[in-house]
């Protein structure tokens, strides 16, 4: 995965195995300090940290930008591998985008911020026939919608009573 000759440029190389290498890392708050952690760079590309800033902290193998927000680090989301640092050999903090630990990292393992929304989705209406643009829902918002819904439909039977017995009176 790594040559010899990269592991030893880094201090605090904890575990090198087929599948992964662990090494110190941490990241820096202006504020609270530094934050330390265990990362872990896969084969595949994957990278976790453990968080290590408690002994009982429950951060473990969180992703880089959960890591640096956990450290405190505004707008982790664009700048985690410039704000997340491993120790050189010779004792400096290097960040993240530096260093060849990246080098068989991909995007593919990033959860995403928000739900995705294709607003260029039109369907036809059954109703009107007219095209409408649609936005993709999961199974929990459809079922939130729904409930929101049903409640809209009671709040306009309930006026359409107080109307009704008003006209009546």
């Amino acid at each position: 995965m790594f040559t010899e000759e990269e592991l030893a440029s880094f201090h605090g190389v904890l575990q090198t195995t087929p599948e992964f290498v662990e090494i110190d890392c941490g990241c820096t708050n202006p504020r609270y300090g530094d934050t330390p952690g265990k990362l872990r760079a896969y084969v595949d590309g994957k990278v976790e940290i453990d968080c290590n800033c408690t002994e009982d902290c429950p951060k473990v193998n969180v992703s880089p930008v959960e890591f640096a927000r956990h450290a405190g680090r505004t707008n982790a989301h664009n700048n985690w591998k410039s704000q997340i640092w491993v120790f050189s050999h010779d004792g400096h903090k290097i960040a993240l985008r530096r260093t060849c630990l990246m080098k068989h990292h991909t995007h593919a393992f990033q959860r995403l911020l928000r739900q995705v929304t294709h607003r260029d989705e039109f369907k036809r209406c059954s109703r009107c026939n007219k095209e409408r643009r649609f936005t993709v829902r999961t199974k929990e918002t459809s079922l939130r919608n729904e409930k929101v819904e049903k409640y809209a439909e009671v709040v306009l039977e309930l006026k359409d009573v107080r109307v009704a017995s008003n006209v009546f009176v």
